[in-house]
Protein backbone atom coordinates (compact mmCIF):
# COMPACT_ATOMS: atom_id res chain seq x y z
CA UNK A 1 0.00 0.00 0.00
CA UNK A 2 1.51 3.01 -1.10
CA UNK A 3 1.76 6.51 1.03
CA UNK A 4 -0.97 8.33 -0.20
CA UNK A 5 -3.42 4.85 0.39
CA UNK A 6 -2.08 4.55 3.69
CA UNK A 7 -3.24 8.43 4.57
CA UNK A 8 -6.58 7.84 3.24
CA UNK A 9 -7.17 4.31 4.46
CA UNK A 10 -5.51 5.25 7.53
CA UNK A 11 -9.15 7.86 8.10
CA UNK A 12 -10.82 5.53 6.40
CA UNK A 13 -10.77 2.79 8.74
CA UNK A 14 -11.15 5.38 11.88
CA UNK A 15 -14.27 6.34 10.43
CA UNK A 16 -15.38 2.71 9.87
CA UNK A 17 -14.48 2.00 13.24
CA UNK A 18 -16.73 4.49 14.71
CA UNK A 19 -19.78 3.72 12.08
CA UNK A 20 -19.38 -0.16 13.28
CA UNK A 21 -19.32 0.68 17.11
CA UNK A 22 -15.71 -0.58 17.42
CA UNK A 23 -13.52 2.36 18.02
CA UNK A 24 -13.82 1.68 22.04
CA UNK A 25 -13.11 -2.13 21.71
CA UNK A 26 -9.54 -1.43 23.07
CA UNK A 27 -9.06 -0.58 26.87
CA UNK A 28 -5.52 0.11 26.45
CA UNK A 29 -5.30 4.21 26.85
CA UNK A 30 -1.58 3.68 24.71
CA UNK A 31 -3.92 1.98 21.94
CA UNK A 32 -5.50 5.17 21.64
CA UNK A 33 -2.42 7.71 22.05
CA UNK A 34 -0.86 5.79 18.96
CA UNK A 35 -3.79 5.55 17.22
CA UNK A 36 -4.76 8.99 17.52
CA UNK A 37 -1.00 10.19 16.35
CA UNK A 38 -1.09 8.42 13.35
CA UNK A 39 -4.71 9.51 12.51
CA UNK A 40 -3.34 13.38 13.11
CA UNK A 41 -0.24 12.50 11.08
CA UNK A 42 -2.67 10.44 7.92
CA UNK A 43 -4.74 14.00 8.19
CA UNK A 44 -2.02 16.44 7.85
CA UNK A 45 -0.24 14.20 5.07
CA UNK A 46 -3.32 14.33 3.33
CA UNK A 47 -4.85 18.00 3.46
CA UNK A 48 -1.33 19.52 3.26
CA UNK A 49 1.58 17.06 0.81
CA UNK A 50 -1.40 14.94 -0.75
CA UNK A 51 -3.95 17.19 -1.80
CA UNK A 52 -4.22 16.85 -5.47
CA UNK A 53 -4.63 12.71 -5.07
CA UNK A 54 -7.51 13.31 -2.07
CA UNK A 55 -9.13 15.95 -4.20
CA UNK A 56 -9.72 12.97 -7.38
CA UNK A 57 -9.62 10.17 -4.79
CA UNK A 58 -12.30 11.86 -1.75
CA UNK A 59 -12.66 15.60 -2.47
CA UNK A 60 -10.60 18.03 -0.38
CA UNK A 61 -13.72 18.52 2.04
CA UNK A 62 -14.32 14.83 2.55
CA UNK A 63 -12.40 14.46 6.34
CA UNK A 64 -14.24 17.56 7.55
CA UNK A 65 -17.59 17.00 5.98
CA UNK A 66 -17.08 12.91 7.20
CA UNK A 67 -16.02 14.49 11.02
CA UNK A 68 -18.83 16.65 11.02
CA UNK A 69 -21.17 14.15 10.76
CA UNK A 70 -19.76 11.91 13.21
CA UNK A 71 -19.44 14.85 16.01
CA UNK A 72 -22.71 13.96 18.03
CA UNK A 73 -21.43 10.30 18.44
CA UNK A 74 -18.27 11.97 20.45
CA UNK A 75 -20.07 14.82 22.20
CA UNK A 76 -22.25 11.91 23.63
CA UNK A 77 -20.00 9.49 24.46
CA UNK A 78 -17.88 12.62 26.01
CA UNK A 79 -20.35 12.70 28.56
CA UNK A 80 -20.41 8.75 29.09
CA UNK A 81 -20.71 7.43 33.07
CA UNK A 82 -17.85 5.54 31.73
CA UNK A 83 -14.34 7.24 33.07
CA UNK A 84 -12.42 5.41 30.34
CA UNK A 85 -15.08 6.12 27.02
CA UNK A 86 -15.50 9.57 28.64
CA UNK A 87 -12.13 10.28 28.20
CA UNK A 88 -11.12 9.42 24.92
CA UNK A 89 -14.30 10.60 23.28
CA UNK A 90 -12.87 14.08 24.87
CA UNK A 91 -9.15 13.50 23.72
CA UNK A 92 -10.61 12.72 20.45
CA UNK A 93 -12.77 16.20 19.92
CA UNK A 94 -9.85 17.97 21.32
CA UNK A 95 -6.93 16.58 19.11
CA UNK A 96 -8.74 16.05 15.64
CA UNK A 97 -10.29 19.50 13.55
CA UNK A 98 -13.81 18.30 14.62
CA UNK A 99 -16.20 21.06 14.68
CA UNK A 100 -15.74 23.11 18.33
CA UNK A 101 -12.27 21.50 18.73
CA UNK A 102 -10.98 24.84 20.08
CA UNK A 103 -13.49 24.02 23.04
CA UNK A 104 -12.51 20.85 23.53
CA UNK A 105 -9.05 21.52 23.90
CA UNK A 106 -9.42 23.92 27.04
CA UNK A 107 -11.66 21.20 28.15
CA UNK A 108 -9.17 19.09 28.36
CA UNK A 109 -6.40 21.26 29.53
CA UNK A 110 -8.41 22.16 32.30
CA UNK A 111 -10.01 18.12 33.25
CA UNK A 112 -7.25 16.11 31.74
CA UNK A 113 -3.91 18.10 32.36
CA UNK A 114 -2.56 14.71 33.80
CA UNK A 115 -2.87 12.83 31.29
CA UNK A 116 -0.17 11.62 29.34
CA UNK A 117 -1.07 12.67 25.61
CA UNK A 118 -2.34 15.76 26.56
CA UNK A 119 0.95 16.95 28.60
CA UNK A 120 2.91 15.54 24.96
CA UNK A 121 0.63 17.93 22.73
CA UNK A 122 1.01 21.19 24.66
CA UNK A 123 5.01 20.33 24.80
CA UNK A 124 5.43 19.94 21.39
CA UNK A 125 2.94 22.86 20.61
CA UNK A 126 5.29 25.11 22.83
CA UNK A 127 8.17 23.75 21.00
CA UNK A 128 7.31 24.39 17.65
CA UNK A 129 6.53 28.08 18.39
CA UNK A 130 9.94 28.48 20.00
CA UNK A 131 11.24 27.20 16.75
CA UNK A 132 9.15 29.18 14.66
CA UNK A 133 10.51 32.70 16.66
CA UNK A 134 14.33 31.63 17.24
CA UNK A 135 14.08 30.81 13.22
CA UNK A 136 13.36 34.41 12.50
CA UNK A 137 16.05 36.41 10.96
CA UNK A 138 14.91 39.89 12.70
CA UNK A 139 15.59 39.72 17.00
CA UNK A 140 14.12 42.71 17.51
CA UNK A 141 10.70 43.71 16.06
CA UNK A 142 9.13 47.00 15.80
CA UNK A 143 5.53 46.92 16.57
CA UNK A 144 4.80 47.87 12.87
CA UNK A 145 6.65 44.83 11.83
CA UNK A 146 3.66 42.68 12.55
CA UNK A 147 0.96 44.53 13.43
CA UNK A 148 -1.33 47.48 12.13
CA UNK A 149 -3.53 50.32 13.71
CA UNK A 150 -6.49 50.24 11.69
CA UNK A 151 -8.72 52.39 13.77
CA UNK A 152 -7.96 54.13 16.86
CA UNK A 153 -9.94 53.00 20.52
CA UNK A 154 -12.76 55.50 22.07
CA UNK A 155 -13.91 53.30 25.07
CA UNK A 156 -16.21 52.98 26.51
CA UNK A 157 -18.20 52.84 24.01
CA UNK A 158 -15.53 51.98 20.84
CA UNK A 159 -12.81 49.48 20.30
CA UNK A 160 -10.45 50.21 18.12
CA UNK A 161 -8.56 47.62 15.22
CA UNK A 162 -5.89 46.33 15.61
CA UNK A 163 -4.16 43.94 12.34
CA UNK A 164 -1.87 41.27 13.37
CA UNK A 165 -0.12 40.67 10.08
CA UNK A 166 2.96 38.63 11.36
CA UNK A 167 4.43 36.30 13.87
CA UNK A 168 0.47 36.17 15.54
CA UNK A 169 2.10 32.62 17.19
CA UNK A 170 4.33 34.85 19.58
CA UNK A 171 0.92 35.66 21.43
CA UNK A 172 0.94 31.83 22.69
CA UNK A 173 3.57 32.55 25.37
CA UNK A 174 1.44 35.75 26.90
CA UNK A 175 -2.11 35.60 27.21
CA UNK A 176 -2.04 38.06 29.94
CA UNK A 177 -0.85 40.19 27.23
CA UNK A 178 -3.38 38.75 24.73
CA UNK A 179 -5.99 39.72 26.95
CA UNK A 180 -5.48 43.24 27.55
CA UNK A 181 -5.15 43.92 23.83
CA UNK A 182 -8.73 42.49 23.60
CA UNK A 183 -9.98 45.28 26.26
CA UNK A 184 -8.85 47.69 23.70
CA UNK A 185 -9.15 46.23 20.04
CA UNK A 186 -10.77 44.19 18.10
CA UNK A 187 -7.94 41.81 16.34
CA UNK A 188 -7.70 41.01 12.94
CA UNK A 189 -5.46 37.84 11.92
CA UNK A 190 -3.94 37.24 9.28
CA UNK A 191 -2.63 33.44 9.25
CA UNK A 192 0.07 33.26 6.90
CA UNK A 193 -0.57 29.74 5.09
CA UNK A 194 -3.60 27.60 4.89
CA UNK A 195 -5.32 24.56 6.05
CA UNK A 196 -5.21 26.20 9.60
CA UNK A 197 -6.54 23.54 11.21
CA UNK A 198 -3.02 22.57 12.22
CA UNK A 199 -2.15 25.54 13.82
CA UNK A 200 -4.61 24.72 17.13
CA UNK A 201 -2.41 27.31 18.85
CA UNK A 202 -4.65 30.06 17.46
CA UNK A 203 -7.29 29.09 19.63
CA UNK A 204 -5.90 31.62 22.07
CA UNK A 205 -7.12 34.45 19.89
CA UNK A 206 -10.85 32.82 20.46
CA UNK A 207 -10.96 33.81 24.28
CA UNK A 208 -10.94 36.99 24.25
CA UNK A 209 -13.69 39.79 25.13
CA UNK A 210 -14.94 39.75 21.68
CA UNK A 211 -14.46 37.59 18.97
CA UNK A 212 -11.41 37.50 16.91
CA UNK A 213 -12.03 38.37 13.03
CA UNK A 214 -9.41 36.01 11.05
CA UNK A 215 -8.51 37.06 7.72
CA UNK A 216 -9.13 33.13 5.24
CA UNK A 217 -9.53 32.97 2.09
CA UNK A 218 -10.68 29.31 1.63
CA UNK A 219 -14.03 28.14 1.96
CA UNK A 220 -11.88 25.00 3.63
CA UNK A 221 -10.48 27.25 6.54
CA UNK A 222 -13.32 29.21 7.05
CA UNK A 223 -15.59 26.15 7.13
CA UNK A 224 -13.39 25.57 9.76
CA UNK A 225 -13.02 29.00 11.84
CA UNK A 226 -16.39 29.29 11.55
CA UNK A 227 -17.16 25.90 13.34
CA UNK A 228 -14.90 27.31 16.46
CA UNK A 229 -16.00 29.29 19.27
CA UNK A 230 -14.55 33.32 19.50
CA UNK A 231 -14.10 33.58 16.06
CA UNK A 232 -15.52 35.88 12.93
CA UNK A 233 -14.20 35.46 9.69
CA UNK A 234 -13.33 37.40 6.79
CA UNK A 235 -12.05 35.75 3.21
CA UNK A 236 -10.15 39.08 2.42
CA UNK A 237 -6.46 38.83 3.27
CA UNK A 238 -2.75 39.52 2.59
CA UNK A 239 -3.12 39.69 -0.84
CA UNK A 240 -6.37 41.28 -1.18
CA UNK A 241 -4.27 44.65 0.07
CA UNK A 242 -1.83 44.88 -3.51
CA UNK A 243 -1.26 47.94 -4.64
CA UNK A 244 -2.77 48.91 -7.61
CA UNK A 245 -0.48 52.02 -8.69
CA UNK A 246 1.63 50.53 -11.71
CA UNK A 247 1.28 50.95 -15.53
CA UNK A 248 0.91 47.87 -17.99
CA UNK A 249 2.53 47.98 -21.13
CA UNK A 250 0.48 45.93 -23.96
CA UNK A 251 2.96 46.40 -26.76
CA UNK A 252 5.95 44.92 -24.99
CA UNK A 253 7.14 42.04 -26.01
CA UNK A 254 6.84 39.22 -24.44
CA UNK A 255 10.14 37.10 -23.56
CA UNK A 256 8.30 33.90 -22.16
CA UNK A 257 5.35 31.69 -21.98
CA UNK A 258 4.77 31.29 -18.27
CA UNK A 259 5.99 32.96 -15.46
CA UNK A 260 6.32 31.26 -12.04
CA UNK A 261 7.13 33.40 -9.09
CA UNK A 262 7.58 31.93 -5.76
CA UNK A 263 10.21 31.46 -2.82
CA UNK A 264 12.86 28.97 -3.72
CA UNK A 265 13.20 28.27 0.20
CA UNK A 266 9.92 26.28 0.47
CA UNK A 267 10.04 24.43 -3.02
CA UNK A 268 8.29 21.38 -1.49
CA UNK A 269 5.13 23.61 -0.73
CA UNK A 270 5.62 25.34 -4.05
CA UNK A 271 6.25 23.05 -6.30
CA UNK A 272 8.63 24.39 -8.23
CA UNK A 273 10.10 20.47 -9.38
CA UNK A 274 6.30 19.70 -10.27
CA UNK A 275 6.69 23.14 -12.76
CA UNK A 276 9.99 21.35 -14.17
CA UNK A 277 7.85 18.12 -14.87
CA UNK A 278 5.42 19.87 -16.34
CA UNK A 279 7.53 21.53 -18.95
CA UNK A 280 8.64 18.21 -19.91
CA UNK A 281 4.77 17.11 -21.37
CA UNK A 282 4.52 16.55 -25.14
CA UNK A 283 1.91 19.83 -25.42
CA UNK A 284 4.40 21.97 -23.37
CA UNK A 285 7.76 20.74 -24.70
CA UNK A 286 8.63 24.24 -26.74
CA UNK A 287 7.29 26.36 -23.73
CA UNK A 288 9.77 28.85 -22.00
CA UNK A 289 9.38 29.61 -18.19
CA UNK A 290 10.86 32.49 -15.90
CA UNK A 291 11.20 31.54 -12.60
CA UNK A 292 10.99 34.10 -9.65
CA UNK A 293 11.15 34.51 -6.14
CA UNK A 294 13.16 35.13 -3.37
CA UNK A 295 15.31 32.43 -1.08
CA UNK A 296 18.73 31.35 -0.26
CA UNK A 297 21.11 30.88 -3.08
CA UNK A 298 21.72 27.35 -1.62
CA UNK A 299 18.54 26.59 -2.68
CA UNK A 300 18.59 29.05 -5.56
CA UNK A 301 21.75 27.04 -7.01
CA UNK A 302 20.14 23.41 -6.15
CA UNK A 303 16.71 24.45 -8.23
CA UNK A 304 19.28 25.77 -11.15
CA UNK A 305 20.82 21.57 -11.03
CA UNK A 306 17.53 20.41 -11.06
CA UNK A 307 17.14 22.90 -14.76
CA UNK A 308 20.36 21.92 -16.04
CA UNK A 309 19.93 17.81 -14.92
CA UNK A 310 16.86 17.88 -16.83
CA UNK A 311 18.33 19.77 -19.94
CA UNK A 312 15.82 22.86 -19.76
CA UNK A 313 18.27 25.39 -19.25
CA UNK A 314 17.48 26.54 -22.87
CA UNK A 315 13.33 27.11 -21.99
CA UNK A 316 14.12 28.57 -18.54
CA UNK A 317 15.44 31.46 -16.88
CA UNK A 318 15.61 31.91 -13.15
CA UNK A 319 16.23 35.82 -11.49
CA UNK A 320 15.96 35.62 -7.71
CA UNK A 321 16.01 38.04 -4.60
CA UNK A 322 15.01 40.73 -7.34
CA UNK A 323 13.36 43.59 -5.17
CA UNK A 324 9.25 43.89 -5.09
CA UNK A 325 9.21 46.96 -6.64
CA UNK A 326 10.54 45.09 -9.72
CA UNK A 327 8.25 42.19 -10.07
CA UNK A 328 5.81 44.11 -12.96
CA UNK A 329 8.82 45.18 -14.81
CA UNK A 330 9.71 41.35 -15.10
CA UNK A 331 5.73 39.88 -15.17
CA UNK A 332 5.80 42.27 -17.98
CA UNK A 333 7.86 40.13 -20.05
CA UNK A 334 5.29 36.94 -19.81
CA UNK A 335 2.11 35.84 -21.28
CA UNK A 336 0.48 34.03 -18.31
CA UNK A 337 1.19 33.04 -14.59
CA UNK A 338 1.12 29.48 -13.48
CA UNK A 339 1.25 29.15 -9.41
CA UNK A 340 1.02 25.44 -8.08
CA UNK A 341 1.65 25.88 -4.19
CA UNK A 342 0.25 23.03 -2.39
CA UNK A 343 -1.68 26.18 0.42
CA UNK A 344 -1.28 29.76 0.42
CA UNK A 345 -3.40 32.05 2.16
CA UNK A 346 -4.28 35.05 -0.06
CA UNK A 347 -1.74 34.31 -2.31
CA UNK A 348 -0.46 37.43 -3.58
CA UNK A 349 1.48 36.25 -6.57
CA UNK A 350 -1.85 35.72 -8.13
CA UNK A 351 -3.07 39.26 -7.67
CA UNK A 352 0.02 40.39 -9.09
CA UNK A 353 -0.51 38.20 -11.86
CA UNK A 354 -3.84 39.56 -12.35
CA UNK A 355 -2.37 43.83 -12.06
CA UNK A 356 -0.46 43.05 -14.67
CA UNK A 357 -3.07 41.51 -16.80
CA UNK A 358 -1.45 38.18 -16.82
CA UNK A 359 -4.48 35.33 -16.76
CA UNK A 360 -3.12 32.53 -14.27
CA UNK A 361 -3.42 28.97 -13.75
CA UNK A 362 -3.85 27.21 -10.71
CA UNK A 363 -3.82 23.69 -9.72
CA UNK A 364 -7.84 23.37 -8.19
CA UNK A 365 -6.43 21.37 -5.22
CA UNK A 366 -4.67 24.07 -4.13
CA UNK A 367 -5.07 25.38 -0.12
CA UNK A 368 -5.74 28.85 1.49
CA UNK A 369 -7.10 30.20 -1.74
CA UNK A 370 -10.68 31.92 -2.87
CA UNK A 371 -11.78 29.81 -5.91
CA UNK A 372 -13.90 32.70 -6.53
CA UNK A 373 -10.78 35.08 -7.83
CA UNK A 374 -10.52 31.94 -10.61
CA UNK A 375 -13.15 32.95 -13.22
CA UNK A 376 -13.51 33.07 -16.81
CA UNK A 377 -11.85 36.72 -16.69
CA UNK A 378 -8.70 35.63 -14.80
CA UNK A 379 -7.37 32.19 -15.38
CA UNK A 380 -8.44 28.63 -14.92
CA UNK A 381 -8.66 26.57 -12.20
CA UNK A 382 -7.45 22.41 -13.00
CA UNK A 383 -7.15 19.26 -11.55
CA UNK A 384 -2.90 18.29 -11.86
CA UNK A 385 -3.59 15.68 -14.40
CA UNK A 386 -4.98 18.14 -16.65
CA UNK A 387 -2.79 21.32 -16.35
CA UNK A 388 -0.81 20.70 -19.32
CA UNK A 389 -3.98 21.17 -20.76
CA UNK A 390 -5.44 24.28 -18.76
CA UNK A 391 -1.82 25.79 -19.61
CA UNK A 392 -2.12 25.23 -23.40
CA UNK A 393 -5.43 26.47 -23.48
CA UNK A 394 -4.54 29.58 -21.37
CA UNK A 395 -1.59 30.29 -23.72
CA UNK A 396 -3.68 30.04 -26.75
CA UNK A 397 -6.85 31.98 -25.88
CA UNK A 398 -5.05 34.43 -24.19
CA UNK A 399 -6.74 38.03 -25.20
CA UNK A 400 -10.02 35.89 -23.75
CA UNK A 401 -9.44 36.92 -20.83
CA UNK A 402 -9.23 40.36 -18.96
CA UNK A 403 -7.36 40.31 -15.39
CA UNK A 404 -6.69 43.63 -14.99
CA UNK A 405 -9.96 44.44 -15.71
CA UNK A 406 -11.43 42.32 -12.97
CA UNK A 407 -8.70 43.08 -10.15
CA UNK A 408 -9.20 46.85 -10.92
CA UNK A 409 -13.18 46.40 -10.37
CA UNK A 410 -12.94 43.84 -7.54
CA UNK A 411 -9.83 44.16 -5.76
CA UNK A 412 -6.39 46.66 -4.50
CA UNK A 413 -6.21 48.25 -1.69
CA UNK A 414 -9.15 50.26 -2.13
CA UNK A 415 -11.91 47.94 -3.04
CA UNK A 416 -10.64 45.39 -0.16
CA UNK A 417 -10.43 48.02 2.66
CA UNK A 418 -13.68 49.33 1.89
CA UNK A 419 -15.24 45.81 2.03
CA UNK A 420 -13.13 44.99 5.30
CA UNK A 421 -14.72 48.67 6.82
CA UNK A 422 -18.24 47.66 5.54
CA UNK A 423 -17.74 44.18 7.74
CA UNK A 424 -15.99 45.57 10.41
CA UNK A 425 -18.50 48.63 10.94
CA UNK A 426 -22.03 46.00 11.40
CA UNK A 427 -19.88 43.45 13.58
CA UNK A 428 -19.42 46.88 15.93
CA UNK A 429 -23.36 47.56 15.45
CA UNK A 430 -23.93 44.26 16.59
CA UNK A 431 -21.65 44.74 19.80
CA UNK A 432 -23.09 47.48 20.37
CA UNK A 433 -20.46 49.73 19.85
CA UNK A 434 -20.41 53.07 18.04
CA UNK A 435 -18.37 53.65 14.94
CA UNK A 436 -16.71 56.78 14.43
CA UNK A 437 -14.24 56.56 12.28
CA UNK A 438 -13.54 54.17 9.18
CA UNK A 439 -10.38 51.61 9.17
CA UNK A 440 -7.40 53.39 7.22
CA UNK A 441 -6.49 51.84 4.02
CA UNK A 442 -4.51 48.56 4.58
CA UNK A 443 -1.77 46.98 1.85
CA UNK A 444 -0.12 43.97 1.58
CA UNK A 445 3.90 44.40 1.72
CA UNK A 446 5.78 47.57 3.15
CA UNK A 447 7.27 47.38 6.82
CA UNK A 448 4.20 48.96 8.68
CA UNK A 449 1.18 48.11 6.12
CA UNK A 450 0.28 51.68 5.77
CA UNK A 451 -0.37 53.09 2.38
CA UNK A 452 0.74 56.73 4.07
CA UNK A 453 3.22 57.42 6.38
CA UNK A 454 0.24 60.29 7.43
CA UNK A 455 -1.59 57.06 8.56
CA UNK A 456 1.05 56.23 10.73
CA UNK A 457 1.82 59.04 12.30
CA UNK A 458 -2.26 59.85 13.07
CA UNK A 459 -1.58 56.92 15.58
CA UNK A 460 1.48 57.82 17.48
CA UNK A 461 0.45 57.90 20.47
CA UNK A 462 -1.61 54.48 20.51
CA UNK A 463 1.63 52.72 19.35
CA UNK A 464 3.43 54.15 22.27
CA UNK A 465 0.36 53.49 24.41
CA UNK A 466 1.17 49.53 22.58
CA UNK A 467 5.03 49.78 23.22
CA UNK A 468 4.73 50.47 27.11
CA UNK A 469 1.90 47.57 27.37
CA UNK A 470 4.25 45.15 25.70
CA UNK A 471 7.53 46.00 27.46
CA UNK A 472 5.90 45.87 30.82
CA UNK A 473 5.64 42.01 30.33
CA UNK A 474 8.78 40.35 31.65
CA UNK A 475 8.70 37.08 29.73
CA UNK A 476 8.07 38.52 26.30
CA UNK A 477 9.62 36.10 23.55
CA UNK A 478 11.09 38.48 21.48
CA UNK A 479 12.44 41.83 21.83
CA UNK A 480 9.97 45.35 20.42
CA UNK A 481 10.63 48.26 19.83
CA UNK A 482 8.48 51.12 18.31
CA UNK A 483 10.48 52.56 15.66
Amino acid sequence: MNSRLNAIGRMEDFFNRIDSNRLFNSTDPAWYYQFRTRLKAALVQALVWQRPELEVSKGIQWPYEALKERVFLFEELAGSLDPFVRRQAMLFLALLPFPGQWSWLKKIQANLSDETEVIAFLKLEQETIQSKIAKKSHKKFKLKYFCQILKKPRLPFEKGVLRIFSIPYFFFSIPELLQELGKYYMLYIEPAAGVVFRHTWMRIFSTLEDPTLFGVSSHEDAAFLKSQPGVVITRLAHGDYLETDIEVSHDRKKNFDIVFNATFDEMDRKRHFFMLELMDHPLLKNTTVLFLGRGDETNVDKFKQEVRRKRLDERTAVLANIMRKDVPKQLDRCRIGVHLALHENGCRCIYEFYRSDLPCVISSSMGGINMDIINPKTGIASTDRNLPKAIIEALNNRDGFSPRNWFLENSGIFHSTRKLNSQLKAQFKEWKYNWQDDIVPLTSSGESRYVSNSHYRQFRSEFCWLLDLFNRQTDLPINISED
